[in-house]
């Protein structure tokens, strides 16, 4: 039995956190302090997914703008740019600020693309996520900040074939919107090229 195995082990006899003593959840996720688990409400975060088209005509194909995270969950893996809403602050606001610190880009045009909260969806607590879809200006330049290791646009059709690449739930969401909105990317046809490198 690992280390880790044993603390977790440990954790859930006494249903409490090894670091921080506080009470665990229904997940085994530390118990805000204070607040008994019906009354907790889940933190809200903002995702900025930033597409931006490289070719000309009715089907263009698009470059997408991640971050690799610079801290753990998922350090070293592909993200959106986003991060926490301030309190007193509206989400698209927060969104377009993350945008801007994470990668150095000043965001427009953003309109909503999902809500995301399955409460497992990130390891630390129950996260809700409001992802937006957000333009920038054709010849921008991303440069790394705050939480991110790296900020640049990577081909998007090379990306859909890497979702051992991304952190969270962003393959899951990314996918989706392909699927919904760029129809001629023809996601099966990608799903079989990935099923054929498992095999």
């Amino acid at each position: 039995i690992s280390c880790l195995q044993k603390i977790e082990k440990m954790e859930k006899a006494v249903n409490k956190c090894s670091k921080c003593g506080h009470e665990l959840d229904a997940l085994g996720r530390a118990q805000p302090v204070g607040l008994p688990e019906k009354f907790t409400s889940p933190s809200l975060t903002t995702d900025a997914m930033v597409l931006r088209p490289k070719t000309e005509g009715a089907n263009p194909l698009h470059d997408i703008l991640l971050i690799t995270r610079l801290k753990d969950p998922f350090k070293g893996c592909h993200a959106f740019p986003g991060g926490f809403v301030d309190y007193n602050e509206d989400p698209l606001t927060g969104c377009l600020r993350e945008l801007d610190e994470e990668c150095n880009l000043k965001g427009k045009n953003a309109e909503l693309v999902t809500v995301a909260g399955d409460p497992k969806r990130d390891p630390r607590k129950h996260i809700v996520t409001i992802c937006y879809k957000v333009e920038v200006d054709k010849d921008a330049v991303a440069k790394a900040g705050d939480d991110a290791a790296t900020a640049q646009f990577y081909d998007l059709q090379e990306l859909l074939l890497k979702p051992e690449k991304f952190a969270f739930d962003h393959y899951s969401i990314l996918s989706e919107y392909v699927k919904k909105n760029l129809p001629y990317y023809k996601m099966q046809h990608l799903n079989k090229q990935l099923l054929l490198r498992k095999t």
